[in-house]
């Protein structure tokens, strides 16, 4: 899936932390709406009874003591005011926190009293006294009050606080409107940094073993993967340690017995194909020996040509069957002096290779089964090309050979099935012009059996690629 991690590891880390923290965002959004549903409950609560019990005060008192006592009562964070006219534009608002507030005041101030009530974030909080503006002042005709010029919307000196603003509007019993403006103290509004920063510690802490745990459960395969890469280039490695949890014993275990089963089978093989090479090798030369024997020169070069036939075909059907796989130790060759030795036996024969590049450090390898695998790459190559370069790429983690020549190709259906045993484009079976049909496949397992690859591609301007792909 594209914009997944590729490893294993990327991939269970991202769904388990990105799982467990989404649940914590989750749980904290769950835990802050329940917070401020609760703060709104109980502060709404307590400003319902203040609205409540002022209301009920007010309806005592004359219109004199009732402006006094508004003034009085006109403290930040609750403001008062006798002054402001009632409101016919609200617009309804069944919000949860408007319905619980509403609800609040209505068992305070009683089923038959009006109000009206407005709650917007975007409402300013109440001025300080010396600070108050006009739409503020009491309706009185004294100079230190004054009167407004024509009554403002309350929304006229909105800016957005982020704090919420409880506007009420009541009727007393003669008719005037009280109006009360309560905001919440930004330090009860505002986002519980103590909490949230426990919680913070909490999903990086959830993160962090999350990782750790996911480390620990995929290093063994990581492990299991190495090994087995390993394995194709040194059957005789040493077996894994069984230690870990159950799963993780079982499959070093099953990893151990199947290395212990290869090298068995391989033992076997080679002991079988040994025997059978000397048993081959014994009648032939028998043969020999008798066609030397004939009268006749050209029947006895008949006879001689055709054991020579069946003693190649025999040696690379032998060859084949081993899979590049021998007794040989694992040693670092010089690439460059390997490449250059090939080149001079290519020139002995009348043939012309170039060399271009060059390894940065010595390759570790099987030296004779490479030579083998670069030979019969040259032989191919020189038979059908006759002009051959060989080309070095070297790279920190592999090193690229590549046989190059400007022979006619091979049809594109045809590139994969070259490497099938025996299998020739050239179809006379004739060894002087097509070989055994032996030489790619040979070369390919000897390529895989270090762990590498070996491909055939066509070049655009003529001629045949045999790329050897080799990890360092």
């Amino acid at each position: 899936m594209r914009g997944l991690p590729q490893s294993l590891f990327g991939r269970l880390l991202l769904f388990l932390a990105g799982g467990l923290i989404v649940t914590q965002l989750l749980s904290v959004g769950i835990l802050l709406q329940d917070r401020e549903q609760a703060l709104y409950h109980t502060i709404g609560g307590h400003v319902a009874q203040r609205i409540g019990a002022t209301v009920n005060l007010l309806d005592t008192l004359e219109k004199t003591e009732r402006q006094r006592w508004a003034g009085a009562l006109d403290l930040p964070p609750a403001r008062v005011s006798l002054d402001l006219p009632w409101q016919t534009e609200i617009v309804p608002d069944e919000r949860y926190h408007t319905t619980l507030f509403r609800a609040l005041l209505r068992r305070q101030l009683g089923p038959e009293r009006p109000f009206q009530l407005e709650i917007d974030d975007e409402l300013p909080p109440p001025p300080p006294m010396r600070d108050r503006p006009r739409w503020l002042k009491p309706d009185r005709a004294d100079p230190p009050m004054g009167r407004p010029d024509r009554p403002p919307r309350w929304r006229a000196h909105a800016m957005a606080l982020g704090l919420r603003n409880f506007i009420v509007q009541v009727r007393l019993r003669d008719g005037e409107t009280v109006t009360f403006q309560q905001v919440l103290p930004e330090e009860v509004i505002a986002w519980p940094a103590r909490l949230l920063l426990i919680l913070l510690i909490l999903i990086v802490s959830v993160a962090l073993l999350a990782g750790l745990a996911v480390r620990a459960l995929t290093r063994p395969l990581a492990v299991l993967a190495a090994a087995a890469a390993e394995l194709g280039r040194d059957i005789r490695r040493p077996p894994l340690d069984e230690r870990g949890p159950l799963e993780v014993r079982r499959a070093a275990r099953a990893f151990n017995t199947m290395q212990e089963r290869l090298i068995r089978y391989i033992e076997d093989r080679d002991r079988i194909l040994a025997a059978v090479s000397h048993d081959l090798k014994t009648p032939i030369t028998r043969l020999r020996l008798r066609a030397e024997l004939l009268d006749d020169p050209a029947l006895r070069e008949k006879f001689l040509a055709d054991l020579d036939d069946m003693q190649g075909m025999a040696q690379a059907s032998l060859d084949f069957l081993r899979g590049g796989e021998d007794s040989e130790p694992i040693a670092a060759v010089d690439l460059d002096a390997l490449l250059e030795s090939l080149q001079e036996d290519a020139e002995e024969t009348g043939h012309a290779v170039g060399i271009s590049g060059a390894a940065a450090r010595p390759l570790r390898c099987r030296p004779l089964a490479l030579k083998r695998c670069l030979t019969n790459l040259l032989d191919n190559a020189l038979k059908y090309g006759q002009q051959v370069e060989l080309a070095v790429e070297d790279a920190p983690a592999r090193v690229n050979l590549i046989v190059r020549d400007r022979g006619p190709g091979i049809p594109e259906a045809e590139l994969e099935r070259v490497f099938e045993p025996f299998y020739r484009l050239e179809g006379s079976r004739s060894r002087d012009t097509g070989g055994a049909g032996l030489g790619l496949s040979i070369a390919r397992n000897i390529a895989r059996a270090h762990g590498g690859e070996l491909s055939l591609r066509n070049r655009p301007q003529g001629g045949l690629e045999a790329k050897l792909e080799l990890p360092r």
